[in-house]
């Protein structure tokens, strides 16, 4: 670049500085790209300053026409045991829909009237509907890599908000194995693994269709943000939110808070993520059957960021405050309970009725519009003449606390935090309307993906094929699960307390596993449904205590290492009809 250029590019820069200084009327975005624009010519002044123009070095990743490729995602791997196309011809459609924080009677379906899920509940009602599903772990992170790689974290690793899957790990999870299968691959909304958008696209290496955001995600977005308008097939790594800031300063992908600096809004779950599905649909291959992960960020905080058209609808309708949740109950709750990350949610929850109430109408609209993103991504299903091949399921990463225990988020393994909504909808099948007791874990969703599409399920997962449970009851039924291990090894700098347990149909042990003395719970959820009663410490329960303490490291051997530094228990025969199942 010769001297002179160089002083035009220089004089450019320093006009188009100052003139956005003079821009007091511009929006925040128009500010933010014209100092990109400076910015861009500033490192070109710099670059050659440094001779670097002169060397190559910054024509090394020029193309012909001497512009710079935007950099790309991962490399989409071959598909190394590709179907043949009768084969494929076979294979279902399969949609997983996976929510975030939602309680497992926060829908229609579930029986809640005070809520409005119409689409959710079509499709529940026409599936199988399971009534106790829960999760294996409590937490965004490492729930999404439970269900991703149909293991619980000790085996796969991912214990915080940071850790990723490895290369080779990533081609061996849930969507890794489908692309293998013939499968086109489709993810949509949060990918909240690895946290930053750099760790966030390495996600993409499984999904041959790529619309994930890091971090949290967003719930609004500008209708001209780079996110809303990327083409997920480009590979290219220009798909991050470039939404100007919020009114606390909070720009593009990181997690902002309302709409009120956006001039054309549109909300993630009711029609970004429905925008996104139907580009898949346009430009997918047509000779191969598809998998959709839509990861909603519904009904994740902040709950009062619902879509506008869902503003009326809790108007008229009565709201349950969950009875259990009381000062006096939350009074009596552990002092680890006391001091961890939920509990001052919790208290300003319990401390105001008209508070409360506020936050679940707000946490409902939130639900709903996630429905409203639900309806519209099964009419392009429909649009497209795909919806009669396709399997949907559906269940959320965790519950989530409205004041029970006197806590709000999740974590612990209480029922509120532990327990989800959760359903299978084959509409290849006339439709079954039943609701089946058995327990049901995230993991399970995992391995069911892979038998839908004909893929053995490899020994390192953990779960079991739901389809088993959507025909009448038979011999395999019989012998599903009787107790699962919930594991939750995230501490968060110790204000979450780490715990591990076992939950059967009858009883939940606790396991308190960061505390010294280590703190057990054990309840009777027949006679004590809110977990309000603590039995560990009853000497007439010590049989069973001592035998949900060995299923549990039972439990965990298979999964990750056994905990220690347990306090002894006076053992006793135990009780024949106390004896829990022996399968995970």
């Amino acid at each position: 670049m010769m001297p002179t250029a160089m002083t035009l590019l220089s004089s450019i820069s320093l006009m188009l500085t100052a003139h956005v200084h003079r821009l007091t009327d511009c929006s925040g975005r128009q500010r933010s790209r014209l100092c990109c624009i400076g910015a861009a010519c500033r490192i070109a002044i710099a670059a050659t300053a440094l001779g670097l123009a002169d060397h190559g070095l910054m024509a090394d990743n020029a193309n012909s026409n001497g512009e710079t490729p935007a950099p790309q995602l991962p490399p989409l791997p071959p598909r190394t045991a590709d179907r043949s196309p009768a084969e494929r011809s076979q294979q279902p459609h399969i949609v997983m829909f996976f929510t975030d924080d939602q309680r497992h009677t926060a829908a229609g379906f579930a029986g809640n009237a005070a809520m409005q899920t119409p689409h959710l509940d079509r499709l529940a009602q026409r599936g199988t509907i399971f009534r106790n599903c829960f999760v294996n772990t409590s937490i965004c992170a490492i729930s999404r890599a439970n269900l991703l790689s149909g293991q619980y974290p000790a085996r796969h690793g991912v214990d915080d908000f940071h850790k990723t899957f490895s290369p080779s790990q990533l081609q061996n999870t849930v969507p890794g194995r489908l692309r293998h299968a013939g499968y086109q691959t489709a993810f949509f909304g949060k990918w909240g693994i690895g946290d930053t958008p750099e760790r966030t696209h390495e996600g993409a290496a499984v999904f041959d269709y790529w619309a994930g955001q890091p971090k949290q995600t967003n719930y609004f977005y500008e209708s001209d943000c780079r996110y809303v308008n990327y083409d997920g097939f480009s590979r290219r790594r220009d798909d991050l939110c470039d939404c100007p800031a919020d009114q606390r300063g909070r720009v593009g992908y990181d997690v902002r808070i309302g709409k009120d600096t956006l001039t054309d809004p549109r909300h993630q779950d009711a029609d970004v993520i429905p925008s996104h599905v139907e580009r898949f649909l346009k430009g997918r291959d047509p000779s191969r059957p598809f998998c959709l992960m839509v990861f909603f960020k519904s009904p994740h905080g902040p709950f009062g960021d619902w879509a506008p058209q869902t503003r009326s609808f809790t108007d008229g309708r009565q709201i349950q405050i969950p009875q259990d949740a009381t000062l006096a109950n939350a009074s009596r709750e552990p002092d680890v309970v006391k001091q961890s990350l939920g509990w001052t949610a919790g208290q300003n929850l319990l401390s105001s009725q008209q508070r409360h109430e506020r936050s679940i109408r707000d946490y409902y609209r939130s639900i709903s519009s996630m429905d409203i993103g639900v309806g519209r991504i099964m009419a392009a299903l429909k649009k497209h003449d795909v919806a009669d091949n396709t399997v949907v399921l559906f269940t959320s990463d965790n519950g989530h606390f409205s004041g029970e225990h006197g806590l709000g988020g999740k974590w612990l393994m209480y029922e509120p935090s532990l327990r989800v909504p959760g359903f299978l909808c084959d509409l290849r099948q006339a439709p079954t309307s039943a609701v089946r007791e058995e327990l049901v874990i995230t993991t399970d969703f995992s391995v069911t993906m892979l038998a839908l599409a004909g893929v053995d399920t490899p020994n390192e997962m953990t779960g079991r094929n739901l389809t088993r449970l959507c025909g009448p009851p038979d011999k395999a039924t019989s012998v599903w699960r009787k107790d699962f291990l919930y594991d939750h090894p995230y501490g968060h700098g110790g204000k979450i307390p780490t715990t591990r347990g076992v939950r059967s149909h009858t009883h939940s042990y606790t396991r308190y596993t960061s505390t010294r003395p280590v703190l057990e719970q054990l309840f009777d959820l027949r006679s004590d449904p809110g977990q309000l009663h603590n039995l560990a410490g009853d000497r007439e329960q010590q049989p069973l205590l001592l035998q949900m303490r060995q299923r549990c490291d039972e439990l965990a051997t298979k999964s990750g290492p056994v905990p220690a530094h347990l306090p002894d228990a006076r053992p006793q025969k135990p009780a024949s009809d106390s004896q829990p199942d022996q399968q995970q």
